[in-house]
């Protein structure tokens, strides 16, 4: 039986692979702002970064459809990187936030002080103090991309459907021994991108290692 696993999969790798950048870009640009900035505005981006972890996917997925039925990216692979990325922000912004907080407070004041641009700090100094961080939330956007099926299995059609509905589809079916090997699938690229994660972890401490021992 043919049941067009690579197709699904590669939809489920697009998605994964591009909810994991943008999620892991936006909640640490977030992180950063909340938990190196003080204001108001500090707080109420720090409320609204919090508010996905009380919202459940089938809430997600029924209003994504009431408020994005006649757009552009209803029926595409877009919403479905949309509503994952804000359906598994708030642990990987929690992530960062504690990262970041643990830093020395005044980073920023010394920079500008020597004039040195806020970007330039956020990429020269936190990125490579927090980058195990940065891999974890990556970690984390990924693999939950690619197991779940709360959010996106009202919003998926069969061009852009992801490989963890066909689960739910095989099971009506009753076809127990596809859904062994999609579950195998699933868990085998899920393994390896932990396993790169480590790798990059590694690789991270070496380099971190060698610097300290130039100085």
């Amino acid at each position: 039986m043919n049941l067009g696993l690579p197709r699904y999969l590669g939809h489920s790798l697009v998605i994964s692979l591009f909810t994991a950048i943008i999620g892991t870009s936006v909640s640490y640009i977030a992180a950063y702002f909340t938990a190196r900035t003080k204001g108001r505005l500090s707080k109420l981006l720090h409320l609204f970064s919090m508010v996905s972890m009380a919202v459940p996917g089938i809430v997600l997925g029924l209003s994504y459809i009431i408020f994005f039925q006649k757009s552009p990216i209803y029926g595409t692979i877009s919403i479905l990187i949309l509503v994952n990325s804000i359906h598994f922000f708030a642990s990987p912004y929690l992530m960062a936030y504690n990262a970041l907080n643990k830093l020395n407070p005044n980073y920023e004041g010394i920079s500008k002080t020597l004039g040195i641009p806020q970007y330039k700090l956020v990429v020269d100094v936190f990125v490579p103090q927090t980058l195990e961080t940065i891999l974890e939330q990556f970690s984390y956007f990924f693999v939950n991309s690619m197991v779940t099926i709360s959010a996106v299995s009202f919003l998926s059609v069969s061009a852009n459907q992801p490989l963890s509905l066909m689960i739910p589809n095989l099971e009506s079916m009753m076809l127990i021994g596809s859904i062994s090997f999609v579950s195998i699938v699933i868990l085998v690229v899920n393994l390896l991108v932990k396993a790169l994660i480590y790798f990059f972890k590694k690789l991270s401490k070496e380099i971190n290692l060698k610097k300290e021992n130039m100085i």
